[in-house]
C-alpha cells in the first residue's frame, strides 16, 4: 500500500503509529496522522498553518481532550480507522490531481483537510485554521497551480448515485408542489 509514499510520508505513518501508542489507543485515526505530520513538519504546510499557531504540544492536548487516552497498551499491530484509510486514499488522489508520481507528507495533509469530518480537521478548525485557505497554500507550495480548482469535494460513484437519488426525490417533490399550487390557483366549484 505504501509503495508510492516518499520516505518522508512513510515517516509520517510510523510517527502516527507511535503517537497512537503514546496515547494507548488501539487504532490510528486522523488525529494520529496529524500528530505524525507535526513531529517533523513539512515547511509547505507548517507555513500554511502559521496563522493558527499550531504546534505539537497543542495538538496533543487537543487530541487528548477530544479522544482521551486509552487504558491498555496498544496492540502490536495498530490498525487504521476507516476514516484514516480514507485520508490515505485521498492523499493518493491529491497527488494524482497535482500530477505527482509519489505521495509526500503534503499530500497526506491535503487528504486530512479534505476529510472534513475527521478529528484532525475538527482540531485544526478549532485552533482557528481557515481550512480552505490552508489547503490553497499547501497546493501552491506543492507546485499545484490554481488551488481553487481543488476546492470541490472529490466525487465518487457512490456520491453520484446518492446525488441522483436526491435529485429524483426533489423532482417528485417539485412535481407535487406544482400540482398543489395548480389546485390552489384554480377556481373552486
Amino acid at each position: 500500500m505504501f509503495e508510492r509514499f516518499t520516505d518522508r510520508a512513510r515517516q509520517v505513518i510510523v510517527a502516527a503509529q507511535e503517537e497512537s501508542r503514546l496515547l494507548a489507543h488501539a487504532h490510528i485515526g486522523t488525529e494520529h496522522l496529524l500528530l505524525g505530520l507535526w513531529r517533523d513538519p513539512d515547511p509547505a504546510f507548517a507555513e500554511a498553518l502559521r496563522p493558527a499557531e499550531v504546534d505539537l504540544p497543542t495538538l496533543r492536548a487537543r487530541v487528548e481532550e477530544l479522544v482521551g487516552r486509552g487504558e491498555a497498551a496498544a496492540p502490536d499491530h495498530v490498525p487504521f480507522t476507516p476514516r484514516a484509510k480514507h485520508v490515505l486514499e485521498l492523499s493518493l488522489r491529491e497527488a494524482k490531481a497535482l500530477r505527482h508520481d509519489s505521495i509526500d507528507s503534503g499530500h497526506i495533509m491535503l487528504g486530512l483537510l479534505r476529510e472534513a469530518n475527521g478529528v484532525a480537521a475538527r482540531i485544526l478548525g478549532g485552533l482557528g485554521a481557515d481550512l480552505p485557505s490552508v489547503r490553497d497554500r499547501i497546493i501552491l507550495a506543492l507546485g499545484g497551480g490554481r488551488p481553487t480548482a481543488f476546492r470541490q469535494p472529490f466525487r465518487t460513484r457512490d456520491t453520484d448515485r446518492r446525488l441522483t437519488a436526491i435529485e429524483e426525490r426533489l423532482a417528485s417533490v417539485e412535481s407535487l408542489l406544482h400540482e398543489v399550487l395548480k389546485r390552489l390557483e384554480s377556481p373552486r366549484q
